[in-house]
């Protein structure tokens, strides 16, 4: 089973964590059930600043017995410093059991350091999934110190979620066995080659981008991950980008998500090549506040690497100067006077999610969605085209004082759509102030928007 994610279902764990105390006070037969499970006693979580918690982790580990555990341990600064340190000398001291670990230090907790027991020499070989959440803690050093070690006394490690990786030691302390990782406020540059130079049977990588940094020491050759499907790069600066698609070949990659922060220059030429050299066969594109050309986008979109296969497609913070886009993206039925039709444009495409300009593009989004979107009832043949299951739209409409400008007509067109089943729309309207110098900086605000 999965280990406890932190983010989203904390407090559906936390309860979940106290039911066996729970079902064991229903009545004698419950409690004899409950005593002799040993697997409802094998996720729970630890609050440093209760009192009892080092009776708690005792108590459920003579009940799960020998199975593997699955732990949260949450911090906060309202608690005594002996709670802390029997809690975590008794968690850590059976730390070999750990299957999964989170650790949450939030903001004002930097007594915790301190309390933090040495890591037994046996090391954490059962640890399968490790999560260390860091909020502005004031001296960050002796936490992340503990960290390090951790990952390094847990050879069998598969997957790992660092909040701050900044001040992590990943060279060194990364076992080979590492399948997914995941820096969700900062990495830099230098230490994600380090991460995918040494682990090389990555499926999954998630990064946010933190302090501008060259590459100091490029790999002798270019770094094969031929098992990464999923990569995903936040904040990137065209120097981050470069790095990435001069030096990665990714065979098996499905899913590409990139953003650029402030709009960060693109390096065409370089990711024309990482395409062709990759030569996977992509499922999902993303491309966010990134400078390209309605070319580039049109050429990368018809390379063999995305072509074929692309089935989702987020287009965001671009305006293209002209509806031809939507225009090639529209399907044309094969025409039996044509001597010659081209193959239908991305052809298993089922989802996108792209900005519109509602005053000059809304025909052409009209024509494109009509085009995509169809009843395969009505047709004796199957069309060698995917039909829209998913469609999000911004709508950018232009800033007026005092005037409020409505889409209702463009809704009433989509409301076919809305209809039909198995069909998600989304519509939302962006002001957009006047054209300044930067393309992304006249985004305004959101003003409304219709989920159906």
């Amino acid at each position: 089973m999965p280990g406890p994610e932190l983010k989203g279902s904390y407090q559906f764990f936390f309860r979940c964590s106290y039911a066996p105390f729970f079902l064991s006070q229903v009545c004698r037969r419950w409690r004899t059930v409950a005593l002799s499970t040993p697997a409802l006693w094998t996720r729970f979580i630890v609050v440093l600043h209760r009192t009892g918690q080092a009776e708690l982790i005792e108590c459920i580990l003579e009940r799960s017995r020998l199975l593997p555990l699955h732990v949260i341990v949450s911090s906060r600064d309202n608690g005594r410093r002996d709670n802390y340190l029997r809690a975590m000398n008794t968690l850590i001291s059976n730390i070999s059991r750990l299957e999964s670990f989170v650790l949450e230090i939030p903001e004002g907790a930097d007594d915790l350091a301190p309390t933090l027991p040495p890591i037994p020499p046996a090391g954490v070989p059962n640890m399968r999934s490790i999560e260390f959440y860091n909020v502005k803690s004031s001296e960050p050093s002796r936490t992340s110190a503990w960290i390090s070690e951790l990952l390094y006394r847990s050879p069998n490690l598969q997957s790992l979620h660092l909040q701050l990786a900044e001040e992590i030691k990943l060279k060194g302390t990364v076992g080979v066995r590492l399948q997914n990782f995941k820096a969700s406020h900062g990495i830099q540059l230098q230490d994600l080659f380090t991460l995918l130079v040494n682990c090389a049977g990555l499926r999954t990588c998630e990064v946010q981008f933190r302090a501008p940094i060259h590459l100091g020491v490029v790999p002798r050759t270019r770094v094969l991950l031929k098992y990464l499907h999923t990569l995903i790069l936040r904040d990137a600066r065209r120097d981050d980008l470069e790095a990435v698609f001069r030096w990665l070949t990714l065979p098996s990659l499905k899913k590409l998500t990139l953003s650029g922060l402030r709009g960060a220059e693109w390096p065409d030429e370089l990711f024309s090549n990482f395409l062709s050299r990759s030569r996977f066969s992509l499922k999902s594109l993303s491309l966010t506040a990134l400078f390209f050309t309605e070319a580039h986008l049109l050429s990368y979109l018809h390379h063999s690497s995305i072509h074929d296969s692309l089935e989702e497609l987020a287009i965001c913070h671009w305006r293209p100067s002209s509806a031809s886009f939507l225009d090639h993206l529209s399907f044309k039925l094969p025409s039996p006077d044509a001597t010659h039709n081209p193959p239908p444009f991305l052809p298993k495409l089922s989802s996108i999610f792209i900005t519109v300009d509602a005053i000059t593009q809304v025909v052409a989004l009209r024509r494109f969605v009509a085009s995509r979107w169809y009843d395969t009832a009505a047709y004796e043949v199957p069309l060698p085209i995917a039909s829209l299951k998913d469609i999000h739209v911004c709508l950018t409409v232009p800033y007026a004082p005092n005037v409020n400008m409505s889409i209702d007509d463009i809704k009433l067109v989509f409301s076919r759509i809305a209809r039909s089943r198995g069909t998600s729309l989304r519509l939302e309207t962006i002001t957009m102030a006047p054209p300044s110098s930067n393309q992304y900086a006249g985004i305004e605000r959101l003003t409304g928007h219709l989920v159906i």
